[in-house]
């Protein structure tokens, strides 16, 4: 394994030993030593544990780094494996040579370091004079991927058995989909899993702040102290979980990553300070209203205007996908049309236009106006994916541009693209129905949270009120305080800062897990605040009517 590591790091053991772990191992080890001669009153307790924890932090991170570079990179071969495939299967199908498909496949910045490894093979082959089962097998065995290292050992098999190169990456369409099948839905489960792990845990939370609001009555403890220490917990613990969700996510984004703004990002983007400026103006407001509102409401209304962005968000991502569940069928459609006319685009794009695929059918006909103009194709594709809105039309799209540009044949592209593009479409279903469930337990894990809360509250308050009114027996001092200790209106925003701040957290992991725009959180990150503030005073009302 550090093998490999030391191999995506280009770099040698001894070099690495010498550049980077014996100076980071000595600055651990020199600072304990200059905190002892510097301050020396300053070190006493557990101030000295944690100096001599210190070299050991650094160590620790000498041996992980290379791991996490290793990981790192393998991720981002795994992650662009599908398009790999179905970018070399385009190629291919345009009669290129074997080391031109690699050529053109190292030069494209998307494949992050599954660029880099097939530029390497390229060099083997064109520097070097290697073989390509030579340059794949020498591949295979320092990739740190090992869906990649198969495919390259396969490849290799295949060249020296003289089975023909267009073939070979027809059959591994599939197998090579399957793999990537197979990860997704791995990836999946694991969200499953930590999913439960989240909602026992938050559970086990909500236990361990109540207990910070009642333990004053018991002990005399000052409460305000108390009870944010158990909000910098909770929402510490909940951090972390909505972190280790999104890192096992498949790192499959809806969204485009072109630098083309549309109306629709423009409309986006601008909302957002209108937003702003609205939270900024009803803050204002509710401040001047004073005691008319109790404080869950004023910090729900508060927000509310951020709920602009995400209905603005949510309502595109929505169309996006629609988009996205029409291309397949249309660059299938477009790909037969195209070879029956003897690969001429333009006019097979033509009658296209006239046929319904769906909120697709406008962008179709402004990539047709843009072509007509012959200025740039390449450009045209873009444009049509940004308007799109969709991060797969634009991979796919460019790639079935550019096979088309290189000459190939358009109804084998456009079954490769259609097919491909179309599975994972599937796959995302998957993940969205995942989300869409998981948006259902964060509602009802919030409103559980924000119920029990103010509930205990409501019990805290009833029992200061009691005990404001009865004669306190001598020995019970802790008691004698709690009137002027206690203080109802400032735990109650706390406790609704700690709503807030959950709000925000849940709204991330739920954008985290279906891979939308984080600008649609928001729309979740309002309606959970509002959840919180309704069962907040519904619950100090029940109390109010049993008493």
């Amino acid at each position: 394994m550090f093998k490999k590591a030391f191999e995506c790091m280009e770099m040698t053991q001894k070099q690495y030993l010498f550049k980077i772990a014996l100076p980071i191992i000595s600055m651990g080890i020199i600072f304990p030593i200059i905190m002892f001669l510097l301050v020396p009153d300053l070190i006493t307790g557990a101030f000295t544990y944690v100096l001599f924890l210190v070299p050991v932090l650094f160590i620790a991170v000498v041996v992980l780094y290379p791991t996490t570079v290793l990981g790192t990179k393998q991720s981002q071969i795994d992650v662009n494996m599908h398009y790999y495939i179905t970018h070399m299967g385009v190629l291919a199908a345009s009669n290129m040579a074997r080391k031109e498909v690699l050529r053109q496949l190292s030069i494209n910045a998307a494949y992050g370091y599954l660029a880099v490894e097939t530029g390497k093979i390229y060099t083997l082959m064109n520097d070097w004079n290697f073989s390509l089962a030579q340059a794949c097998r020498f591949i295979s065995k320092r990739t740190p991927s090992a869906i990649f290292a198969d495919f390259l050992d396969r490849l290799a098999h295949s060249s020296e058995a003289g089975e023909p190169f267009e073939q070979f990456i027809w059959t591994e369409q599939k197998v090579v989909m399957n793999e990537f099948d197979t990860m997704y839905k791995k990836s999946l489960g694991q969200i499953q899993m930590t999913k439960e792990i989240f909602v026992a845990m938050m559970t086990a939370l909500i236990f361990l702040t109540s207990i910070s609001l009642i333990m004053p009555i018991i002990t005399g403890m000052e409460p305000g102290i108390l009870m944010a220490g158990s909000i910098v917990t909770f929402l510490g613990a909940e951090g972390i979980l909505v972190f280790v969700m999104k890192s096992k996510s498949p790192k499959d984004k809806i969204w485009h990553t072109l630098r083309i703004e549309t109306g629709a990002d423009r409309t986006i983007r601008m909302s957002f300070p209108v937003s702003i400026i609205g939270v900024i103006l009803l803050s204002i407001l509710l401040v001047l209203a004073g005691d008319l509102l109790p404080i869950t409401f004023k910090i729900a209304i508060a927000v509310t205007p951020f709920a602009l962005t995400g209905y603005l968000a949510m309502k595109e991502e929505e169309l996006i996908k629609r988009k996205d569940d029409n291309f397949s069928s249309f660059v299938r459609a477009l790909g037969s049309t195209a070879g029956a006319r003897g690969g001429i685009i333009r006019d097979s794009l033509r009658n296209l236009t006239y046929h319904d695929f769906g909120p697709l059918t406008p962008d179709i006909k402004e990539l047709y106006k843009r072509l007509e103009t012959r200025i740039n194709k390449i450009m045209s594709w873009n444009y049509f994916a940004a308007g799109t809105g969709s991060n797969l039309i634009e991979r796919f799209g460019t790639i079935f541009a550019e096979g088309i540009d290189k000459g190939g044949k358009p109804e084998q592209i456009g079954e490769i693209v259609g097919d491909n593009f179309m599975k994972i479409v599937s796959l995302r279903k998957l993940r969205y129905s995942l989300a869409s469930s998981l948006v259902g337990e964060v509602y009802g894990l919030t409103g559980g949270i924000a119920f029990t809360m103010f509930l205990t509250l409501a019990i805290v308050k009833m029992l200061v009120n009691i005990f404001e009114g009865t004669d306190i027996p001598p020995g019970m001092t802790s008691i004698l305080s709690l009137g002027s200790v206690m203080d109802i209106n400032f735990l109650a925003l706390l406790l609704m800062s700690m709503m807030v701040g959950h709000s925000i957290l849940s709204a991330i992991l739920l954008r985290a897990v279906d891979g939308g725009s984080m600008f649609n959180c928001y729309i979740h990150f309002v309606g959970m605040v509002w959840l919180s503030a309704i069962l907040g005073e519904v619950s100090f009302i029940v109390m109010a009517g049993l008493t």
